[in-house]
């Protein structure tokens, strides 16, 4: 009956959160992180939105990681070691790092590790989980990423991403996930 009561509370004060498959018991962890699935595509904004976290609406979100793409012939010799040993490129901001972006605001979120088979009973989806604490917050117009244009077969793309023009460095997200759609917004 509670459950029931909940399910309607937040159809009132909520509307058009979620969406019909948002499994909202399973939107945070037991430290109050957000979980998001990586095979779900739109998952980051969906869940981002759901988690009352932000006064304007995410309009799209994804997953970046500091550093080089690497094309499948580094992977084979071994050279993408040598960039995964790499110290970061920007101490302010996480190795990896979920990117928020409003209308108004770019915001980047720390992130935990990747954990397996956290989507339920005999699941192997892959599920980040996203902090609430910002690692950074810049003005919408003053965050740019500059796609490289290469198309690796290894399903990484990359690019450099310029923050205020206070700090550059090189990053990467995974083609067809979300942050394509970030990049997209930010590279105009």
């Amino acid at each position: 009956m509670w459950s029931d009561v909940a399910e309607i509370a937040i159809d009132v004060f909520n509307p058009g959160v979620g969406g019909p498959g948002l499994d909202y018991d399973r939107l945070f962890d037991k430290k109050n992180q957000l979980r998001v699935p990586l095979a779900n595509s739109g998952a980051f904004k969906e869940r981002l939105n759901a988690s009352g976290w932000f006064e304007e609406e995410i309009v799209a979100g994804g997953l970046v990681t500091q550093g080089k793409a690497q094309s499948l012939s580094s992977m084979f010799t071994g050279w993408a070691l040598v960039e995964l040993a790499r110290a970061r490129r920007s101490k302010s901001l996480p190795r990896e790092f979920c990117l928020a972006v409003t209308e108004d605001k770019v915001i980047a979120l720390a992130m935990s590790a990747v954990s397996e088979g956290e989507g339920g009973e005999g699941s192997s989806d892959a599920v980040v989980k996203v902090k609430r604490e910002e690692a950074g917050s810049w003005s919408r117009g003053w965050v740019r990423i500059e796609p490289d244009g290469r198309k690796l077969k290894s399903g990484q793309r990359g690019g450099t991403i310029d923050l205020a023009g206070l700090e550059q460095f090189p990053v990467n997200w995974g083609t067809h996930s979300d942050a394509e759609e970030v990049v997209e917004l930010l590279a105009r």
